[in-house]
C-alpha cells in the first residue's frame, strides 16, 4: 500500500502527467485549427457539456474522445495532487518550521479547487448563445427566471451594422454610448436591472447577461435608413461555480507570489552565508 501511495504522490508521475497534458492540448489546438473540427469547437465553447453528449450529432466522436481524454488526464492529475498534498501534510505535522512548504501546500489545494471549479463550469448551470432580442422583448430561463430588454441605446449610425467589423474605424463606434438596458425577473418580480455594454455584462449572483453585438433595425434597407432601433444579441449564462473560481484564482496567484518571495529571501541568505 505504501508503494502505491508513494507512486501516486511522486513528482515523477506529476512530470509524466504534465507532459501528456501538453501533448493532449497540442493535439486539441491542431484539431481546432482544422476546417473539419472548427465548428465542433465553437459548439464546445458556446454550450455546456451535457448538451454535447445528450444530443446525437451535436459533436463528432473524435472531439468527444478528445474531451473525455482531457478529463481523464486531469482526473489522474487530481489524484496525484491529493496524494502529494496528503504526504506533505504528514511531513509538515512533524516539522513546524516549514512555512514555505505550508504555503506551497495551500497553493496545491487551491489549484485543485480552481480546477474543480473550471470543470463544474462545463457541466453545471446553463448557457444560451446568440439570444436575439429587440426592445420590449424577453427570453425565458429555467427556474422561473426571465431576461427582458427594456431599452436599446445606439448613438452611432445604424448603417454601420451593415459593414464587417474589420471595416469599423475607431471613431465610427463608441462603446460607452451604445448599450442596452435589461431587467432580470424571477416569477414576475424584478430582481436585477441595469445597463449592459460590450465587455461590461450585468451579473446577478451566478447569472450573467453579456452584450455580444447589435443587429440591424428591421426597417433598414440596402439603400436608405430605417427609423427603428437596432436589436441586440445577448449571451446568457448561469454557472454556479464561477464566483468561487474568481475568488480562489487571486488567492492562488497571491500564494505563488508569497512563496516566491519567501524562497527568494531564503536563497539570498544562503548565498550571503556561503560567501562569508
Amino acid at each position: 500500500m505504501k508503494r502505491i501511495v508513494d507512486h501516486l504522490s511522486s513528482m515523477h508521475l506529476t512530470t509524466v502527467i504534465l507532459a501528456v497534458l501538453i501533448l493532449w492540448f497540442t493535439w486539441g489546438i491542431l484539431l481546432a485549427e482544422s476546417d473539419t473540427f472548427q465548428q465542433g469547437f465553437r459548439v464546445m465553447n458556446t454550450t455546456l457539456t451535457p448538451v454535447w453528449f445528450s444530443q446525437p450529432g451535436k459533436l463528432s466522436f473524435l472531439l468527444k474522445l478528445w474531451f473525455t481524454g482531457l478529463c481523464t488526464i486531469m482526473g489522474v492529475l487530481g489524484i496525484n495532487l491529493i496524494f502529494c498534498s496528503w504526504t506533505k501534510i504528514l511531513k509538515l505535522m512533524k516539522n513546524r518550521h516549514a512555512r514555505a512548504k505550508l504555503i506551497m501546500l495551500i497553493i496545491h489545494v487551491v489549484f485543485g479547487l480552481v480546477a474543480l471549479g473550471h470543470f463544474g463550469s462545463f457541466v453545471l448551470g446553463y448557457r444560451y448563445e446568440n439570444v436575439r432580442l429587440r426592445e420590449g422583448q424577453s427570453f425565458p430561463l429555467p427556474q422561473g427566471y426571465e431576461v427582458a430588454v427594456t431599452a436599446v441605446h445606439f448613438a452611432d449610425d445604424p448603417a454601420l451594422l451593415q459593414r464587417p467589423r474589420k471595416e469599423w474605424t475607431a471613431g465610427s463606434f463608441h462603446p460607452q454610448k451604445n448599450f442596452c438596458e435589461v431587467a432580470l425577473s424571477h416569477n414576475g418580480d424584478t430582481v436585477a436591472s441595469g445597463k449592459v455594454y460590450v465587455l461590461n455584462p450585468l451579473t446577478h449572483k451566478d447569472l450573467q447577461v453579456t452584450l455580444k453585438r447589435f443587429t440591424l433595425p428591421e426597417e433598414i434597407q440596402k439603400q436608405g435608413r430605417g427609423t427603428q432601433k437596432p436589436g441586440v444579441i445577448l449571451i446568457i449564462s448561469k454557472i454556479p461555480t464561477k464566483p468561487y473560481v474568481f475568488v480562489l484564482f487571486p488567492v492562488m496567484i497571491a500564494g505563488i507570489g508569497i512563496y516566491m518571495l519567501m524562497t527568494w529571501r531564503t536563497r539570498r541568505t544562503e548565498k550571503v552565508n556561503s560567501r562569508e
